[in-house]
This record gives C-alpha cells, structure tokens and sequence, in this order.
C-alpha cells in the first residue's frame, strides 16, 4: 500500500508553527549536496547522500506540532522564501521528501508533514474535509502569502479540494501521479475494509516487502544500495490501521466534477512506473483542468523525490518560474 528520523532538535510544541524557518541555521553542505547542480541538460548532478540529508534537516529544520479536531499533526519546516507544503501519497512518511526539500530551501520554504492518525492518536473518522481543514490550519500561519503545493495519491485529493476552495492562498499545484478519481482493486478495498483492526506495521502484511521490491526497486539508484533499504525501512514503520482507513477515503473520494472550476495552474508529472489504472487516471484529470501542464519524467517511478529529486526539483522550479 504505498499510494521522524531519530533527533534531539528543538521542537515548537505549543501548537503553533514558527512564522519563519531559516536556512542559515544549517551547517554548510558538503559538496555532495550541492543544491545548486544542474538537473538535466548539463553535467550530472552529484548524488545526494541520504544519510547526510537526513541529519543536516533533522537538525537544521525547525520542527512543530499543531493540535487540531481529534488528532495533532507534526511537521518541519526548511529553507527561505514563499511556502511550499508537501502533501504526502498514502503510506510515505515525510522523511521521504527529506532530499527534494533540501535540494529547493534556497527557493522556497518548504513545510512538510504527516497524516493525522499516521503517526498520533485519531479520534472520529478521517474524513477529506477535515484533511483539507488541516491543510488550511497549516497555511493560515502565513497569512496572506501565496502558498505552493506539491503533492501526489492521497495527497493530490487533498491538493485539488485546497485550490478550488481557496484559490487566493494556494496559486499552484504540482502533483505526481494524481487522480480526481480512483477505483481500488478487490484486495486493495478488501484491505481497506479489514485492516483498519490490524495492530502493527505495515511490514508485517505478507507480501508486503517483496511488492515493494517489484514496483519501486528498479527506478532507485544503482550506485545507491542502501537508498532503496531507506525506503523500505521507513516506509515498513508506518501503521496498518490508520493507513487502510486512508485508504478508505480514497475509494469514497470523487473530484471530477470540481475539476472545471479549478482555474490555477496544475502541473502534473506522470512517471515512468505508473501502472495502467493509475495512469489513465491521470489522463482523465489532465482532461477535466482548464489549466494544466503535463511533464513526464521517465526513470523515475512513483516516488521520484527519493529516487531522482534533482529531476522533480528542476520541474517545480521551472513551475514557479525561477
């Protein structure tokens, strides 16, 4: 079902979020993460380090929490300039956009966060509406700044209702792989249905591991062994429970005919490893946007933060015209 680090660093815990995050509090980066490399169309950029990535945010971010209905939310926020906020696809922790995030500080404050439920305590139902009002109590801290969105699966729903509700706050949306609609497979609602009881992590769903390794293995880095390991390991922590009642909404979830009415600028990124369902999908919500963009990105899979983020930060960048 894939649709903090370990740290001592300060936290803000009084359920408000730091009005700025600045950059200068990070150590210099050494030259493997240089964020200024080219992406593509010149030399290779150098490979990010992960384990390095991981510490410089870890302790250079400024990190919060936001209480909110029935649940709390943790983030971090990095880098300088307007708000870009990560929306996370179902079951991908936010240390998974740890290098994009990185690679974009000196452009844009990044902000990233979890889903309520995923890592705290939920109480009530999960809803959309109370996804997006989440979304909306995170934005509100920087009131009337423009805020950027950067999403993909389950996150992508939550994007597309933000910027047909609010328009003026959130001018852009990027998303990675997404879809107004999906239809769940059997297994994947039978799942959604029952494992909302199950107790535990989702590495010990059997099977789990090895259809990881057959949808995402071949787009990571050959020179990088232990990258994919990350992803698995971070990936594997995340909870059954509140994942397959994300899952639930998702297969309730239909934003089709929202689409027209959203007039900001959409660019959607299909990626090579998308399967046939997903993909057609996309296409439909590429056909129902009166503004959008479509890029493929081919190599990358569905999590191209991770595997290729130079490649998917040149395509933000070029999005908000810098």
């Amino acid at each position: 079902m894939s649709d903090l680090a370990p740290g001592h660093s300060p936290s803000t815990d009084n359920g408000t979020i730091p009005q700025s995050s600045p950059a200068t509090g990070l150590p210099s980066p050494a030259p493997s993460l240089s964020p200024g490399a080219p992406a593509e169309g010149g030399a290779c950029p150098p490979p990010l380090q992960w384990q390095e990535v991981l510490q410089e945010v870890t302790a250079g971010a400024i990190h919060w929490t936001v209480d909110v209905p029935g649940s709390q939310l943790t983030g971090l926020t990095l880098g300088e300039g307007p708000p870009l906020i990560f929306l996370n696809s179902l079951g991908e922790p936010r240390e998974l956009s740890f290098l994009l995030a990185w690679l974009l500080r000196d452009q844009f404050r990044c902000v990233l966060f979890d889903w309520r439920g995923v890592k705290t305590p939920q109480s009530g139902p999960v809803t959309l509406d109370r996804l997006v009002s989440d979304l909306f109590e995170i934005a509100d801290h920087w009131p009337g700044e423009p805020n950027r969105l950067l999403a993909s699966g389950l996150g992508g729903l939550v994007g597309l209702r933000a910027l047909h509700d609010r328009p003026r706050q959130f001018t852009q949306l990027t998303l990675v792989a997404g879809y107004a609609h999906r239809q769940l497979t059997r297994t994947e609602r039978g799942l959604a249905r029952l494992g909302r009881w199950l107790p535990g992590p989702v590495r010990r769903l059997p099977g789990w591991q090895g259809m990881q390794r057959h949808s995402h293995r071949r787009f990571f880095p050959p020179f990088d062994e232990t990258r994919f390991e990350f992803y698995l390991d971070r990936t594997g922590r995340m909870p059954i429970a509140p994942l397959c009642e994300l899952a639930g909404l998702i297969a309730t979830t239909n934003l089709t005919p929202l689409l027209p009415k959203i007039a900001n600028p959409v660019l959607l990124v299909q990626t090579e490893g998308q399967p046939d369902s997903l993909r057609q999908a996309s296409a439909e919500l590429a056909r129902g946007l009166p503004s959008v963009t479509v890029e493929e990105l081919h190599n990358t899979g569905l999590v191209p933060g991770l595997t290729h983020p130079h490649r998917i930060a040149k395509l933000i960048r070029a999005a908000a015209g810098g």
